[in-house]
């Protein structure tokens, strides 16, 4: 789903719901891209395979990458009044971009 032109994913779990930025904090690509994997609780990113939890946010998974991700998290999205309150700096996620 789409909020406030910021794509969000909604994680359900034991009759509670999970929201958060669609968007891998490292390096800011997709994290619902073809080839992402969701399991226990956890989503990985299909780009350098990092992995989140859905129900905290935090990283369980460093990348497999050369770029470190320090104090990588997903961004908590609430809804308060009608209004998106991102719990962090909302991006709008970008595909890797072809040479």
């Amino acid at each position: 789903m789409e909020v406030e032109g910021y794509p969000v994913m909604v994680y359900q779990k034991d009759g509670k719901e999970y929201a958060w930025l669609a968007g891998c904090p490292h390096k800011r690509r997709p994290i619902l891209a073809e080839g992402h994997k969701i399991f226990d609780d956890v989503v990985e990113c299909p780009f350098h395979r990092a992995r989140f939890s859905l129900l905290t946010g935090e990283m369980v998974k460093p990348p497999e990458s050369k770029t470190p991700c320090e104090n990588c998290k997903l961004i908590k999205v609430e809804m308060k009044n009608g209004r998106a309150v991102f719990h962090g700096q909302p991006f709008v996620p970008e595909m890797p971009k072809r040479p």
